[in-house]
């Protein structure tokens, strides 16, 4: 559709709303929320930052066409899909899935939705191409060769190769729909896309035009995130009239805020908070055990981390039992390997996963040669719930075993990931119940593990078989070659996984919301109600 069409459309579709939605006009004036989170987000812009503190803000502002249920499970173990922006979809051949797309959707810019901003969005030189303007799209959606435009309410993904989780895919990260019209002003004949796609990057970063049912209003560095309800939302009118997102680092500060009704959801509570919460019969508490790992990085290229048998010492040394009973009172798991049972039918029961036997950890240490030399480990405090506390426990495990380390505070990722770096506090999201979107996408052959820093250089048969998980058509076959990933894996010791985080959120009682197990905070109108009878 032109841009004159689609223009033509937004008029029609503007006056049937107001006449549609005329009544709400007398309704009584809707309250906002806000919402005390321990860091704002660096953009948000889903294309390039998929953090856990970017991703639960603009959650809010995209749809993707394809939306997960994170409340009813799939009966073998695996997740559900709802409709999105997608009405319905079929697969038309094995590399072929065809999307009906809704006719009743309003960007925020007040442009019809149509076919033109998926294809927009799925562009080869913004997302999945060889030399995309957003890397992080190559690693889920470079094996799409074309995305068609049937009609104006109808897109075919067609891919090089069969992929039996392209829905999973179409329903998580970097599969944001951005709209087209605010994307392509900035385009410009005879310009290089990576020259306009930077000059639109930088302008809609803190500016970005979505369908979802918030929209940006504005952003104060280290103070707040403003959202505004788009009241034309397809699922119906947003219940609160904004919500704020407030950077509150203190854990303290963040309850007190809720108790005292400055705040109405503070997220990341610990457990060692939640009996102070239990107190009040106005706060009302959430807890989720995340669809994540907080983890340990080890660069294996450092000359002291070179030899696997320290690694692997590194990792057996760590009583995770410990630290689950001490700090999350019990109340989650390590998972068994780079996997979880949500991947159903990919799912490995029977490993064993990452162990604690501090004897076994004391012999390697011995193979390896280490000497006594200073293992440095790096984290920044507070950005993941517990870390400081976790830091300060393993490092008495590791001095039980003969290990000497240094903690290291630094305030950001770059300081973390510096040339020189040897272990670093991070976390790994299982962004689809599938490897291809957590073992891949964090650790696979287009991950930044592996191509930008080189903390993991693995034997070729990794990646090819990352690559062939991509193409293979018998769910069965691709477990096996999973299991085998996981057993190279594993024995390099690139990493190891603590735990999945249990988190908290705390909230007055006039707040009806549901948090995900991923950090996706959902202010739609089906998983959010904001009660106004005080």
């Amino acid at each position: 559709m032109t841009g004159l069409g689609k223009k033509v459309l937004a008029s029609v579709l503007a006056i049937t709303s107001s006449t549609m939605f005329a009544p709400l006009a007398l309704a009584e004036e809707r309250p906002g929320i806000t919402v005390a989170v321990n860091k704002l987000p660096r953009a948000l812009d889903p294309g390039d930052q998929t953090g856990t503190v970017d991703v639960r803000v603009y959650y809010s502002i995209f749809d993707t066409l394809i939306r997960r249920d994170f409340i009813t499970p799939a009966a073998d173990g695996g997740t559900r899909l709802l409709p999105g922006l997608a009405t319905s979809w079929e697969r038309i051949n094995p590399t072929t899935l065809e999307f009906k797309l809704r006719q009743d959707v309003t960007c925020h810019d007040g442009n019809p939705f149509t076919a033109d901003d998926v294809v927009a969005t799925f562009s080869p030189e913004r997302l999945r191409g060889a030399g995309s303007f957003y890397p992080k799209g190559r690693i889920y959606f470079s094996h799409v060769a074309e995305v068609q435009k049937v009609d104006d309410f109808t897109v075919r993904f067609v891919t090089e190769r069969p992929d039996l989780v392209l829905e999973h895919r179409l329903s998580s990260y970097t599969s944001f729909i951005v709209c087209d019209e605010a994307l392509n002003a900035f385009r410009k004949d005879g310009v290089e896309a990576a020259l306009w796609l930077d000059e639109a990057a930088k302008a809609l970063r803190w500016n970005p035009v979505g369908t979802g049912p918030y929209k940006f209003k504005d952003y104060q560095k280290n103070d707040r995130v403003t959202l505004v309800s788009h009241d034309d939302y397809f699922e119906g009118r947003p219940s609160a009239e904004s919500i704020t997102f407030r950077e509150v680092p203190e854990v303290s500060a963040r309850i007190a805020g809720v108790v005292s009704g400055e705040y109405d959801i503070a997220v990341e509570v610990p457990p060692d908070q939640w009996a102070v919460l239990d107190r009040y019969d106005d706060v009302t508490m959430k807890t989720v055990t995340l669809d994540n790992s907080h983890v340990l990085v080890f660069n294996t290229q450092h000359p002291q981390l070179q030899d696997k048998k320290l690694r692997h010492a590194l990792s057996l040394a760590i009583d995770r039992q410990k630290l689950i009973d001490g700090l999350w009172k019990g109340q989650t798991f390590t998972p068994k390997g780079h996997q979880l049972p949500s991947f159903g039918p990919m799912y490995d029961s029977d490993r064993a996963g990452y162990v604690f036997d501090p004897e076994k950890a004391r012999q390697l240490i011995k193979e390896s040669g280490y000497d006594g030399e200073e293992i440095v480990y790096r984290l920044i405090p507070g950005y993941y719930l517990n870390n400081v506390k976790t830091a300060q426990a393993i490092q008495e495990m590791w001095r039980d075993v003969g290990i000497n380390s240094k903690l290291m505070f630094v305030e950001s990722f770059k300081k973390v990931r510096e040339e020189d770096t040897m272990i670093y506090a991070w976390s790994n999201t299982y962004r689809i119940p599938d490897p291809t979107g957590a073992l891949i996408a964090n650790w696979g052959p287009n991950a930044s593990t592996q191509r930008k820093y080189k903390y993991f250089q693995p034997a070729p048969a990794f990646n090819e078989m990352a690559d062939r998980l991509f193409g293979m058509d018998n769910m069965a076959e691709r477990r096996d070659v999973f299991t085998e990933m996981l057993d190279i894996f594993e024995d390099d010791m690139p990493m190891t996984i603590l735990y999945n985080p249990l988190v908290s959120f705390a909230m007055n009682n006039r707040v009806d919301w549901t948090p995900y197990s991923l950090f996706f905070m959902d202010f739609r109108p089906s998983n959010f109600t904001l009660r106004t009878d005080g």
